[in-house]
């Protein structure tokens, strides 16, 4: 998958979930560079590359997956918890994820947004407070 075996896809979604469940249990935040270099560290694998779309959308479906596991098993979305750097929006996957999964209407506005990211935040650190 996006240039990846599918074990080291699944070492890819094993450590983002580790990583962000640590970033949970402090209460924290992280951005899609911190949490790249966590998956390198924790993997040995090469890291992506931002300025490449491919490794992009690789990040926000890798991210959709560790979200969609946390809303099946805890009812929140983990990846709330990554935004742009020096930023606090999500990418875009996340707010369509979020109105698939049913957290927030289809066609939200950008109240909506900020209420749905702001809610998730709180429940996951809830969720995984340590």
């Amino acid at each position: 998958m996006f240039g990846r075996t599918e074990v080291e896809w699944q070492q890819l979604q094993q450590a983002a979930e580790t990583y962000l469940t640590s970033v949970a249990r402090s209460r924290g935040m992280t951005d899609y560079s911190q949490l790249n270099r966590e998956l390198t560290r924790a993997t040995g694998q090469a890291p992506f590359d931002f300025s490449r779309e491919a490794d992009r959308t690789a990040v926000g479906r890798l991210l959709g997956e560790v979200s969609r596991r946390s809303h099946l098993e805890h009812g929140v979305m983990l990846s709330a918890l990554v935004t742009h750097k020096n930023s606090t929006n999500e990418g875009a996957g996340f707010y369509k994820l979020a109105a698939e999964l049913g957290v927030m209407p289809p066609k939200p506005t950008s109240d909506q947004k900020l209420q749905v990211m702001i809610e998730q935040v709180n429940k996951v650190h809830a969720t995984y407070r340590s």
